[in-house]
């Protein structure tokens, strides 16, 4: 660390600097505070002192320049802690008052300098020393943190006050001398102590508003970060289901229901008995060649909605579109009663909508052929040959005359 980082304040933003500057006066006044309590405490003890050597032995009083002043140190020291805790009473105040209030406490740190030059000065009649204004100037410098222009304005006057004073209190030039040289060399280093402390106190604020700010910028990133996370879960949520939800019905597309199977088999300890319902709308193609591809979307998007509403418990069974007119339903460990009532209350749904189809060979309006196959399954790779066997009975129940319902094992029409 260069020499010089320790006389210079770091480079900051006003707002920054009037910070530090309203952290620094609560600072020094809590100083202050605590310093007065101890000067009334000293003067008090002083006085007594002062006061019991007044009395001679024939009853003489007399009284010291001495007592005069610590009796005026100790009122100005009481009226400045009052006037503290006045201030720390008020729960707001202006930039007026605040300024005020400052310029109060400038001039009871500067009184108490002045008043260590005149004790100094009358010193010097009786013991020639400067003990007195080298204590309180040494006492200002390490405890009372403020810039250098303030420190510089306190200086002034108490050193004035001593050094123009002391060839008028001093006889001797030998002593004169050496207190000028001895006062210069002990000022320059109180100097040096309160710039130090200064920019130390400076620096070390600056660094915890430096890491406050960055850990709110942290905090705000962090939050910022959860929030995109949030956004991009529910995109990829969006996307997903995207890639598994059927886009004109709204139902599982085959990638869906392939992934229900797979996670159904998944947790599964053993084989499960699986229910392939294959469904097919009958004579498609000359609804769509007669009525048009529009239209021909509405009765998907029906057919699609009359299965899905018969099939209700989803972690038991799934419905979804395997491929253009085609519909599959799987449902797990139920019996085959179940499953062919299943089967038999779609397709009577369906053919009880009674949508309009006057170019079907079954009848007028829209029916559907449906096929089952049920067997145990323990994984997917038993599902192809599942599907396989539903799609031979959905063949059968077409090539049988269409509107029914078929399993593999026996051929029959349900209801």
């Amino acid at each position: 660390m260069k020499y010089k980082f320790a006389f210079v304040s770091p480079k900051v933003s006003l707002e920054k600097k009037q910070l530090l500057e309203k952290h620094l006066f609560n600072e020094n006044l809590q100083r202050c505070k605590l310093f007065a309590s101890i000067v009334i405490l000293f003067e008090s003890i002083l006085i007594l002192m002062n006061l019991s050597s007044m009395f001679q032995s024939q009853g003489e009083i007399v009284i010291n320049p001495y007592l005069m002043l610590y009796c005026l140190l100790l009122i100005m020291s009481s009226f400045m802690l009052l006037y503290i805790r006045l201030f720390e009473k008020r729960t707001s105040y202006t930039k007026a008052q605040y300024k005020r209030f400052k310029v109060g406490l400038l001039s009871f740190v500067n009184f108490f300098l002045v008043w260590g030059s005149v004790v100094t000065l009358i010193d010097q009649k009786e013991y020639g020393h400067v003990m007195a204004f080298a204590v309180n100037f040494m006492c200002v410098s390490i405890l009372f943190h403020a810039s250098n222009r303030t420190i510089l304005l306190l200086y002034i006057l108490p050193i004035s006050v001593l050094l123009i004073g002391l060839p008028f209190f001093q006889s001797s030039d030998a002593i004169l001398t050496g207190h000028y040289i001895n006062l210069s060399v002990f000022l320059f280093f109180c100097w040096l102590a309160s710039r130090m402390l200064y920019i130390s106190q400076s620096t070390n604020f600056f660094n915890k508003l430096l890491l406050t700010e960055t850990n709110s910028n942290l905090a705000l990133k962090i939050e910022e970060n959860e929030k995109i996370n949030q956004q991009l879960a529910k995109a990829n949520e969006q996307l997903k289901e995207m890639t598994i939800i059927d886009e004109l019905t709204n139902i599982p597309n085959r990638r869906g229901f392939q992934q229900y199977i797979q996670e159904s088999l998944t947790y599964s300890n053993g084989k499960r008995k699986l229910s392939i319902i294959m469904i097919d709308i009958d004579a498609f193609k000359l609804f769509n060649d007669n009525y048009g591809h529009l239209e021909g979307d509405k009765i998907i998007k029906s057919v699609a909605q009359m299965i899905q509403n018969h099939v209700i418990d989803s972690s038991f069974s799934i419905s979804a579109r395997f491929g253009g007119e085609e519909f599959v339903i799987a449902v797990f460990d139920r019996n085959d009663l179940e499953i062919d009532k299943l089967a038999e209350d779609i397709r009577i749904a369906i053919y009880a909508a009674e949508i309009p189809h006057e170019y079907s060979p079954v009848t007028n309006h829209v029916t559907i052929s449906v096929g089952i196959a049920t067997d145990y399954v323990k994984n997917e790779n038993d599902i192809p040959q599942l599907l396989e066997h539903a799609d031979h009975a959905l063949y059968r129940s077409k090539s049988n005359g269409k509107n029914r319902v078929e399993r593999l094992e026996k051929s029959r029409v349900l209801g």
